[in-house]
């Protein structure tokens, strides 16, 4: 052993006088104080939590739904979800044992929890957005929109899409014929050896009959298909999905946040199935407009949710949104041809003046297209055939020029012209919104939801960001601020 001189150790044997009681053992600012103080200001029975309403039944009495909260509320600061490693932190963890003042739930006891309470997580986390906003912590006038794939509690291997099935039933009803030709020549030979015979039968029938069993579980997914719109199905987690992007395909959900632009507080969360976020930009600032109380509320998001809909939605509801507009007509443009945009609609004579100064009127009924209303404007054969720029506008095989009109058009053009002007609000957004995916998935090391179904991966997250909030603003704000705040509340 060295004889380099090294600061002292305890000796093991020694007998010492430690603390009296637990308290001692935890400081004044110590987070799990924090907890503590905001989970016992909330009423468990009218955000729906289990066993939180009174009840004097037989049997043994239930664990405190508040302990339980606070339990939970801890591991996802601390990037502990699972509920085996939660129980193994309530016998050694001196500070859960302060929190959840002594109780040793099992791991089924604290996974059920999360299992069985997700509109109840869902209500805890909206509750703690109201009192940020109590806190003034909120600004109320810009938030950032983003989306990202989370891993489900599913393989790649167990979503199928239509054409996956239909192989895989293929092999599985040859096999079946092949143990089937098999069975039928022992049939044959079974009165010459039937002894020898026996074993050899009883290990094809096996077979054939789990064969049939897996032919079953694979019928059964194509009917869960087609009820689905042929949409791709999982044996595991029927609410999985397969979701691609950037070349790289994930199983799982897109999760969903709206992040306030004062302190990169999240206000509003949901986990989908969708593929993108086309459809998410209106139901995500819905709730952040609803729950911020804001009259000029602006929304940032990136192009991948542009769409038209959405943006007429968050125009008549007073919010004023910034989304890059992908450039749909590249391969056009690509290909030399004229673009829409260069095209200029006008209003009096309700149709397109061309460069060559030539209009397209609009002709026939109104169409629909993806489930909105579309009108269609064509030029004069004439003016395409003595046009001198025909080559570069017309397709291969078109005489005219076509092209539809959305009947609420005004909306993206209004729109087009506001990003224009402010070039710059797509920086903010990057800084704003990837803030907190970067949190949850890189410091806490939360990447893959741990339940099942849809509803309950929603619970889930919602502890994720009750999580991720509840470290803002204890950074922010401080411990005891916190807590005096909450027993005041």
């Amino acid at each position: 052993m060295s004889k380099r001189r090294y600061q002292a150790v305890l000796n093991r044997q020694q007998e010492m006088l430690m603390p009296l009681s637990v308290e001692d053992y935890v400081s004044p600012n110590n987070v799990v104080r924090a907890i503590d103080a905001y989970v016992n200001s909330l009423d468990m029975e009218p955000l729906g939590f289990q066993h939180s309403s009174v009840s004097n039944g037989a049997g043994q009495p239930p664990f405190a739904p508040e302990a339980l909260l606070k339990l939970y509320l801890y591991g996802y600061q601390q990037g502990i979800c699972s509920s085996r490693k939660l129980e193994k932190e309530t016998h050694r963890n001196i500070e859960v044992m302060w929190l959840i003042e002594g109780i040793r739930p099992t791991y089924k006891t604290i996974a059920n929890v999360r299992s069985h309470n997700s509109l109840a997580l869902k209500a805890a986390s909206r509750d703690f957005v109201l009192l940020c906003k109590e806190l003034s912590l909120l600004g109320g006038e810009k938030v950032g929109v983003d989306g990202s794939f989370f891993s489900g509690n599913v393989s790649k291997e167990h979503i199928y899409t239509e054409k996956q099935l239909e192989t895989q039933l293929s092999r599985i009803e040859q096999k079946i014929e092949t143990y089937q030709a098999a069975l039928d020549e022992q049939d044959k030979t079974e009165d010459k050896a039937p002894l020898e015979n026996t074993t050899e039968i009883e290990g094809l029938e096996k077979k054939r009959e789990c064969l049939k069993e897996k032919q079953a579980e694979k019928i059964a997914l194509q009917q869960q298909m087609q009820t689905a719109g042929d949409k791709p199905v999982s044996s595991i987690d029927k609410d999985a999905r397969l979701l691609s992007k950037g070349g790289s395909t994930t199983a799982g959900y897109n999760v969903q946040i709206a992040v306030d632009e004062k302190h990169k507080l999240i206000v509003a969360q949901e986990v989908t199935q969708e593929g993108n976020d086309k459809k998410q930009l209106y139901p995500m600032l819905n709730p952040a407009q609803s729950i911020l109380q804001s009259s000029n509320l602006a929304g940032l998001a990136d192009k991948g949710y542009f769409e038209s809909s959405p943006l007429k939605y968050c125009e008549d509801n007073g919010i004023t949104v910034y989304v890059p507009i992908p450039a749909a007509s590249k391969r056009i443009a690509d290909q030399g041809r004229l673009t829409r945009d260069r095209l200029t609609y006008d209003k009096k004579q309700d149709g397109y003046i061309c460069p060559q100064q030539h209009i397209l009127k609009r002709y026939g009924k109104l169409r629909v297209i993806n489930n909105k209303n579309h009108m269609t404007y064509k030029s004069l054969m004439s003016d395409c055939k003595s046009c001198s720029e025909k080559a570069n506008c017309l397709g291969k095989n078109s005489k005219v020029k076509q092209l539809t009109r959305w009947e609420h058009e005004e909306v993206i053009e209004r729109h087009a012209e506001k990003m224009k002007q402010t070039p710059t609000e797509m920086h903010i957004r990057s800084s704003l919104v990837e803030h907190p995916f970067g949190i949850i998935k890189q410091r806490a090391g939360i990447k893959h939801f741990l339940m099942r179904g849809l509803e309950k991966c929603r619970g889930e997250f919602s502890l994720m960001v009750l999580g991720f909030n509840f470290t803002r603003v204890l950074n922010i704000i401080g411990v005891q601020t916190l807590q005096d705040y909450c027993a005041q509340r």
